[in-house]
């Protein structure tokens, strides 16, 4: 589909951040996986899966800027897995997966792979996303000679608090990060940063012009597979699903989901008209994932479901009886959990700080 019209590009905008939330969770389950959470290959991982969420509220900020409503829970939005990589030919299925070179081989460094010279822009079917960008970007330049396309672009409601995006290792500040688009200059700026991070350009391994971080791509050409599986990787299951892991383990992943999906509960609110105290609603997203979610999702790394496999984070959407309430209904699925999983008490008290 062309990009013609303002709801053309909204349209294409919501299908890169659909792709952002197919790479995020595999890249996480893969980091999980590893025995050795402290380890150089971990920290590389999380970097790679921090500026997905980075490039997640990018195009946020460029969906906003240029008329649309962003949306984050929703069934729609949040892909179950195993998920396809949307609009991509040839078909790319992504798994929730244990570390493995294959998995790196064959899934991410398919996702990241750097466009060919001279490769068309792609706005339906691409094999690169680069070719899509591209076509975002095109689609951007023409309708804002043909219209003002940045006539509203609700600076106020967008995601770029400083303290919401601090590059961890292997992540360099002068590769990108947040930032308010309010014109096709700032709209550069973001998509520049996306794609320098992601697959990069085809002639260029460096992420920044001080040649201090590493694209996405070049960061998995790095990894040693054979130290990795030297230094252990949890046999988890693959796309594990709550309902059909162990009954045992059913409470734990369910909080996993819940923990998961508060994320986009979150991010819907940070992105509201009417919302308040942005600065804390980026923090409590920043201390549920590090506080929260990791440990559950670690924990679940670790508990058998048969002789030969252990359990995993399913990162799936989660139906809250009322959004607006999650919390509550988060502190209700933890006091079962806590029972279970006394190692979990100092991690889930956090969840006695939340508001509601």
């Amino acid at each position: 589909m062309p990009i013609e019209t303002r709801e053309d590009l909204h349209e294409h905008l919501r299908r890169a951040m659909a792709i952002e939330l197919t790479a995020f969770p595999p890249y996480l389950y893969a980091m999980y996986s590893l025995v050795e959470q402290s380890s150089e290959a971990t920290k590389l991982l999380r970097s790679i899966a921090a500026e997905e969420m980075l490039h997640l509220v990018l195009w946020s900020n460029l969906l906003l800027s240029v008329g649309g409503e962003p949306c984050f829970y929703d069934p729609g939005v949040i892909p179950s897995f195993p998920a396809v990589l949307e609009h991509r030919s040839p078909r790319l299925e992504v798994d929730l997966a244990p570390y493995s070179q294959r998995v790196v081989e064959e899934a991410f460094l398919a996702i990241e792979a750097p466009t060919p010279e001279g490769a068309p822009s792609e706005p339906d079917v691409f094999e690169f996303l680069g070719q899509f960008y591209r076509a975002i970007w095109e689609g951007v330049v023409r309708l804002d000679g043909e219209m003002d396309l940045f006539a509203d672009p609700q600076v106020e409601r967008q995601f770029h608090d400083p303290h919401g995006y601090a590059a961890p290792k292997y992540d360099a500040g002068s590769s990108g990060g947040l930032l308010i688009i309010s014109d096709v200059e700032s709209a550069s700026a973001a998509m520049s940063t996306i794609v320098h991070q992601g697959e990069g350009l085809s002639d260029d391994r460096y992420a920044d012009p001080d040649h201090a971080e590493l694209t996405h791509y070049a960061k998995f050409l790095m990894l040693d597979h054979a130290g990795i599986e030297a230094e252990g990787i949890h046999p988890a299951v693959l796309n594990p699903r709550t309902e059909t892991l162990p009954e045992a383990v059913q409470p734990l992943a369910r909080l996993s989901d819940a923990l998961y999906s508060y994320l986009f509960v979150l991010l819907d609110r940070v992105y509201a008209p009417d919302a308040q105290d942005r600065h804390h609603l980026v923090g409590t997203i920043y201390g549920s994932m590090v506080a929260l979610l990791a440990p559950v999702a670690r924990l679940l790394m670790t508990i058998p479901v048969s002789d030969t496999e252990v359990a995993g984070p399913p990162f799936a959407y989660f139906v809250f009886a009322d959004p607006s309430k999650a919390e509550a209904e988060l502190r209700q699925l933890a006091r079962p959990v806590i029972e279970q999983y006394p190692s979990l008490i100092p991690a889930l008290r956090s969840l006695d700080r939340l508001p509601g």
